[in-house]
């Protein structure tokens, strides 16, 4: 295959000349660079930056980018609709595409009689959840998961427990919240394997809830709802056992807590269903999705049971939200990913890379957990079972050199990502997976002296 295409060795000069002037006008509170690259165009699932050189994404934009780049189907609704009119504000008057949007969202839902709300991005979604869930239920208290990301406003922050740094300096953040511990199979506080006692790992969470947390850090009737990824996203693409999100919602109904899903990362067919929570078989009380679902264009929002969503009137109002560009976006995504069988693609290519993964989990001992569903995979490099974030970081900094886009991440920085377009092929994914086979190699031979960022 003609790609990856290295013409120089990155960072070449015309991204490194970017970089440094980036850093006389941005704030480094814009995001964590992963890599010094500058993209200037994008197909499929390639990315060209400014200096000619082409690498394979294995990131999509943090899992954003679902469609791949420029679908010349997402090209041509933007360029159609941008023409006949760039703003309409769905706050004060009606928006076509919109409704189309959100009538296609509520038939792909596992919400119970769904409505919706549209935000911009994952974060300000975040926050609508966190108002509808305590208006509806009149509840000051909100429980989540220790590792959970749930974006950067000030509500999506104070939800959130995947990083300390994330926080320092904000304080005082919303109150009433608190965080229990996610049934993280191979990494957990009691030490239990959940992949061999999926039940006792269970049993130790939910025992945990009921037992300390409601007996000692908050009354159940208080609690207006749970925040979780079904699959944790940032925190290293942490699979639970199969059958625990089942038990916990019964919990939950028992006390009168909505259940609330953060999909941003996990929806629109990222793992080769149009929502993870169907793997898990529950219907949640309140769904935030983003991301994907415009192809990364800025479209969010929460699809909630109806009873939940009947808010005050202008009290979610965003101006840009759903905005006919955006919402023409929206509409293109979801129709590629019917029609082009991205579903079944997530599916094929994701057990593909999984098997490929594996085969090299048996060659590396470095390689301590391979998991994930469809194209959401972790990888989590150890040392003697220990997380081992330089290493992991060489290995990324060494793909990157060979054209490949690798994240390191997760709650210690020893978990490689990889999310790729749903478009990709696995052809591409092979030829991926061929650098990283080699980046391992030379990161493990002391080839490497660089290491990508990650979050600290």
């Amino acid at each position: 295959m003609d790609y990856p295409k290295i013409v120089v060795k990155p960072p070449g000069p015309k991204v490194r000349e970017l970089v440094e002037r980036e850093s006389r006008v941005l704030s480094p509170g814009i995001g964590v660079k992963l890599f010094p690259l500058v993209p200037r165009r994008g197909f499929g699932p390639f990315i060209e930056d400014v200096d000619g050189n082409v690498f394979i994404d294995f990131l999509a934009g943090a899992a954003a980018a679902s469609t791949g780049y420029s679908h010349p189907k997402l090209v041509e609704a933007v360029r159609e609709q941008v023409a006949l009119i760039q703003h309409s504000m769905i706050g004060y008057t009606h928006n076509e595409r919109a409704i189309e949007v959100a009538e296609r969202l509520t038939t792909i839902a596992p919400v119970n009689e769904p409505r919706i709300i549209f935000g911009m991005s994952g974060s300000d979604a975040v926050d609508m959840a966190v108002k509808v869930a305590k208006f509806s239920t009149g509840r000051p208290w909100l429980l989540a998961f220790i590792g959970a990301y749930h974006g950067q406003t000030l509500g999506a922050t104070s939800v959130a427990a995947f990083q300390s740094s994330q926080k320092r300096g904000f304080s005082p953040l919303m109150p009433n919240v608190f965080w229990i511990p996610y049934p993280n199979p191979y990494r957990n506080p009691w030490g239990i394997n959940g992949y061999e006692n999926p039940d006792e790992l269970i049993n130790r969470v939910l025992d945990y809830l009921e037992h300390y947390v409601f007996a000692h850090i908050t009354p159940p009737d208080e609690v207006a709802a749970l925040f979780a990824e079904p699959i944790q996203g940032d925190a290293g693409i942490v699979v639970p056992p199969e059958d625990f999100f089942v038990q916990l919602k019964g919990l939950l109904e028992e006390h009168g807590i909505l259940l609330v899903m953060d999909e941003v990362q996990t929806g629109i067919a990222r793992t080769g269903k149009w929502f993870a929570s169907e793997w898990f078989r529950i219907e949640p009380d309140l769904l935030i999705f983003g991301k994907g679902v415009a192809s990364g264009m800025g479209l969010s929002g929460v699809i909630g049971r109806a009873e939940l969503m009947e808010l005050t009137s202008g009290s979610s109002l965003l101006t840009p939200a759903a905005n006919p560009v955006i919402s023409a976006a929206a509409k293109a995504t979801l129709e590629i990913i019917e029609k082009e069988n991205l579903l079944e693609n997530a599916l094929r290519v994701g057990a593909f890379i999984m098997k490929r993964l594996r085969e090299m989990q048996e060659e590396f001992e470095i390689i301590g957990d391979v998991r994930g569903k469809g194209l959401m995979i972790g990888v989590e490099i150890v040392r003697d079972e220990r997380p081992d974030p330089e290493l992991t970081g060489k290995i990324c900094w060494r793909a990157f050199e060979l054209g490949l886009i690798l994240p390191s991440y997760g709650m210690f920085g020893n978990v490689i990502r990889i999310t790729p377009p749903l478009v990709i092929t696995e052809e591409v994914a092979e030829r991926g997976l061929e650098i990283m086979e080699t980046a391992i190699r030379d990161a493990l031979a002391g080839r490497v002296y660089k290491k990508v960022v990650t979050w600290h």
